[in-house]
């Protein structure tokens, strides 16, 4: 019996190398993303990598329970093993609080918390019934809450939350739950207007020798996730951050005044 592990924002960045990292040890795969082009490149990408897999692509908006419904049902009508969720699908608002207005911030948490959410409704019977895994991904703005991104930073606070208590929750069921919090991975994310519009020739504001490249960082969340624990923060840059803040939050008090002087 092939076992499946389904990844949300599978099209690029984060998701499309899980999706490679997957298909190397022999998972087949569900693939949900909003764009189908490189759906279909991470698709072949995958079949190359183990062409003994199945790999199957779905044109799927988190924020829709009739789109989530539609894999839903796929997974029951062909009888599949599923194995693996990875709530990956995420996007961006930023500005400042007194800039930015309520829908700005319910934008922003129905792809990042309630779609974490929908997907995790729609698929919890199957993780339940194979005694598999839920993956949430947080991020080390699940620690961390910066000047012009405090809805990024909310949304990620809540999946920390959420992830706690789903840790719990699911264990009397034999599910395991691992929270992922990257520090700065190489991704399109920050090229993601605060309207999930991807803009290629935005400038990626974060330091080029800050971020980790996405397959080093994905191997990582790979054997996370494999091995069953319970959270994990991926990237030096970003243990160093949780650290300070866990012991020295005045230093972090100090970063965000200086984020907001230069702002």
């Amino acid at each position: 019996m092939k076992e499946y592990v389904l990844i949300t924002g599978a099209s690029s960045g984060i998701g499309s190398h899980l999706a490679m990292h997957f298909a190397e040890s022999s998972y087949s795969l569900l693939l949900l993303a909003r764009r189908e082009d490189l759906l279909q490149e991470v698709k072949e990408k995958c079949l190359k990598i183990n062409p003994e897999i199945i790999v199957e692509t779905f044109l799927c908006d988190v924020r829709s329970d009739e789109e989530l419904k539609k894999v839903h049902d796929f997974i029951n009508e062909n009888d599949l093993h599923l194995k693996i969720v990875i709530a990956n699908a995420g996007i961006p608002v930023q500005g400042y609080v007194a800039n930015l207005t309520v829908d700005d911030y319910k934008y922003q948490f129905e792809t990042n918390v309630f779609g974490v959410l929908r997907t995790f409704y729609f698929f919890k019977d199957h993780l339940i019934k194979s005694k598999g895994h839920l993956a949430l991904l947080g991020s080390v703005a699940s620690y961390i809450s910066s000047p012009k991104l405090t809805p990024y930073c909310m949304s990620k606070f809540a999946v920390k939350a959420l992830s706690e208590g789903l840790f719990f929750e699911m264990k009397k069921f034999g599910v395991k739950c691992t929270l992922i919090c990257p520090g700065l991975v190489e991704s399109q994310i920050r090229q993601v207007n605060n309207k999930g519009q991807y803009k290629p020739d935005a400038k990626d504001p974060a330091p080029d020798w800050i971020i980790l490249d996405t397959k080093s960082a994905t191997l990582q969340m790979k054997k996370a996730i494999l091995k069953g624990k319970k959270e994990v923060i991926i990237t030096g840059h970003g243990k160093f951050m949780v650290f300070i803040q866990r012991h020295f939050p005045w230093f972090i008090d100090f970063l965000n005044s200086k984020n907001i002087m230069s702002g």
